[in-house]
């Protein structure tokens, strides 16, 4: 059973005690359909907490029965091409085994997702208590997001007595409403105590590594690969072609684990009347739709970019960000064993890191198959944004001298070794050639 609260509307601290059985109960009946209203004033609020006394102090708070947090972002951030995506929070969630709730705000836009995430504690969460859990659940699904979801939270999770709308659209972005539930474990509430954590208490936002996969389903798992393909095509083919290549890849690689036909997500579950075959059909062009406008949406035109050969000012890890690189050199390299790689050494050419210089290697004969795999993947995406032919290791060389727009990525250092930077991904679109 959960005990939560509810008001009439957010204008009023006079609160009425509300039950659920479970969370898909309290699914069922606040956030299954949303109420469209232009003005969401109208809307009532719940609150995810016991009160000693009906009125919305925190001082009167017995417990929190709910953890909900609220993903609130905004265009002109500094971060509008990377936005947290309703399905990567989703992909997290289920990888982290948690049962919850995600349902759209007032406010959701295609462009600038806003949403909420619900989930149930496996204990009531003493006042004394709420900062710490908080933090350590924050701390975990941020994880997954690479650093990501804490510039993005309203700092209203911090608050004992906060009260939140229920499932609301506006009439002009309706069909941009989403919710949906997910089964799963309650949050252990007593496992994550013992984390002590304070993340997100007192520090600011800092971008990290994504966090790898340990299962099958999760931001690094099926639909990371899938996305991966979307990335590969998007300059060159219709939605249509994409969803085609998405549909037949995960049938053949995913066969007998199908991410499409995976009823974890709701989205997968077949509509009333509706096969399984048109169900993962319907999803799969859902999934590319959206990841689709998702990396439109991180594109910038080459020609607002100012390529320079400024001297770099500083040789710290420099943060994940788009840019202007040229391929500088490439060397090879064959190991005692006779395994062959080639070092690439790569020049920024925009932005606040022009000059910087850091280096890829790439993995052929002799690696393991994944590594090989891997560079093989970008080497793809250098042939195609440099338009050349590579069908070897070494045809890298053919690279020289080009320039291309890419995503620098940050490895976080290990075993004692600094952070370093490399090739994250190559955006498709034309290259110089110096």
């Amino acid at each position: 059973m959960i005990n939560y609260s509810t008001q009439s509307g957010a204008s009023t601290n006079i609160l009425a005690s509300s039950k659920a059985n479970n969370l898909h109960g309290l699914y069922e009946k606040s956030f299954a359909s949303p109420l469209v209203l232009k003005d969401k004033e109208r809307a009532s609020t719940f609150v995810p907490a016991n009160f000693r006394i009906q009125t919305r102090l925190a001082e009167n708070v017995i417990s929190s029965t709910l953890i909900v947090f609220d993903i609130d972002q905004k265009l002109g951030e500094g971060y509008d091409d990377d936005m947290i995506q309703l399905e990567e929070v989703e992909d997290a969630l289920i990888d982290m085994c948690l049962e919850h709730v995600v349902y759209t705000s007032h406010s959701h836009a295609m462009e600038a997702p806003r949403f909420r995430i619900i989930l149930k504690p496996s204990r009531p969460v003493f006042p004394e208590e709420h900062d710490a859990i908080y933090a350590a659940i924050l701390e975990q699904i941020d994880e997954f997001l690479g650093g990501r979801m804490l510039r993005a939270l309203d700092p209203c999770w911090k608050s004992l007595s906060h009260c939140f709308y229920v499932y609301t659209a506006h009439p002009d972005r309706k069909q941009f409403a989403i919710s949906f539930y997910n089964p799963g474990n309650p949050a252990d509430v007593d496992d994550y105590k013992l984390h002590m954590s304070s993340y997100g208490l007192d520090v600011e936002y800092k971008p990290g590594a994504s966090r790898k996969a340990t299962g099958g389903t999760g931001a690094r798992g099926r639909s990371y690969q899938l996305n991966r393909i979307v990335g590969g095509m998007i300059t060159s083919s219709t939605a249509e072609e994409i969803a085609q290549r998405l549909f037949e890849y995960d049938n053949v690689e995913h066969e007998g684990n199908e991410y499409f036909r995976d009823r974890q997500y709701t989205r997968n579950r077949p509509l009333p009347g509706e096969s399984q075959e048109a169900a993962a059909w319907r999803s799969c062009k859902i999934f590319t739709k959206s990841h689709i406008n998702s990396l439109k949406r991180k594109f910038r035109k080459q020609d607002d970019i100012k390529i320079s050969n400024a001297k770099a000012q500083s040789k710290d890890p420099m943060p994940m960000h788009d840019a202007m690189i040229k391929f500088k050199s490439v060397k090879k390299h064959t190991s005692p064993k006779g395994a062959i790689s080639a070092l690439v050494e790569l020049q920024v050419m925009s932005g606040e890191h022009t000059g910087r210089h850091f280096w890829h290697r790439f993995y052929g004969d002799g690696n393991h198959p994944t590594a090989i795999k891997i560079s093989k993947s970008i080497r793809d995406k250098i042939a195609k944004a440099t338009k050349t032919d590579m069908q070897q290791l070494m045809d890298l060389i053919k690279a020289e001298g080009h320039i291309v727009l890419a995503r620098i990525k940050q490895n976080p250092g290990t075993n004692g070794f600094p952070a370093q930077n490399e090739i994250g991904d190559l955006h498709l679109t034309t290259s110089h050639t110096n």
